[in-house]
């Protein structure tokens, strides 16, 4: 996961760090906009007021600069995931599940653009490397939870009987549609997560983590009551 999709040119290296990130904002602006395909190299140097010439003396191509640019999500995000659990530990499973939601929504608020990215290599084809993008953010679920969930059955948190690489499957599955939901209303399954208040969105977070928790099976208490 720490390896890079593509090595900017060494000039792009040589920017002072402001221009490298006014580059790399321009750049999520139009993917986010206009998806791979359609986004336009003209846009984004009228964007910056520099000439396409100057660009490629940076990256090779549309695609090199895409793919820097999916780079640069996915070391935010794993910035986002490590803080939201340091200082708080990981001995819950079940709450660290919870702190990576909520990194996720914090992430969503302060980089709704680049989520916009990764939704667009979701669901259009046309992409470059497609199926490798979308495996490296499965990958990374997999290289951070893992070793929780395995410690956790160790604990006896979780149930022996479902494999290690399953369970981060059901957790990763959940919370990438409640992000896909909270950043796209038509994605939500009527939850209508966007822009709900911040106190009901953590009691829906509570609500999933119980699930995650308990799963869908009622006790046998919750059944005799059912049929009383």
């Amino acid at each position: 996961m720490d390896t890079l999709l593509v090595q900017p040119k060494q000039t792009f290296e040589n920017l002072p760090p402001e221009k490298r990130e006014s580059i790399v904002r321009a750049a999520v602006t139009e993917f986010a906009a206009q998806g791979y395909q359609r986004a336009s190299l003209n846009s984004i140097v009228k964007r910056l007021g520099i000439s396409k010439g100057s660009l490629y003396q940076y990256f090779d191509n549309k695609e090199a600069l895409f793919l820097h640019v999916f780079d640069h999500f996915t070391q935010q995000v794993k910035r986002y995931v490590k803080a939201s659990v340091a200082g708080n530990g990981q001995d819950d499973f079940f709450a660290v599940a919870k702190q990576v939601l909520l990194a996720g929504i914090d992430f969503i608020d302060h980089h709704p653009e680049y989520f916009q990215v990764y939704l667009k290599v979701l669901f259009e084809r046309d992409v470059p490397r497609r199926e490798e993008l979308v495996a490296r953010v499965r990958l990374f679920s997999l290289e951070y939870f893992g070793p929780l969930a395995d410690r956790a059955m160790g604990q006896g948190v979780l149930r022996r009987d479902i494999p290690a690489h399953k369970v981060v499957f059901i957790l990763d599955a959940m919370l990438d549609r409640f992000l896909q939901g909270y950043a796209q209303p038509y994605l939500d399954g009527g939850l209508a997560l966007a822009g709900m208040p911040v106190g009901r969105l953590h009691d829906e977070i509570d609500s999933m983590v119980a699930v995650l928790r308990t799963g869908l099976q009622p006790d046998r208490k919750q059944c005799n009551s059912a049929g009383d």
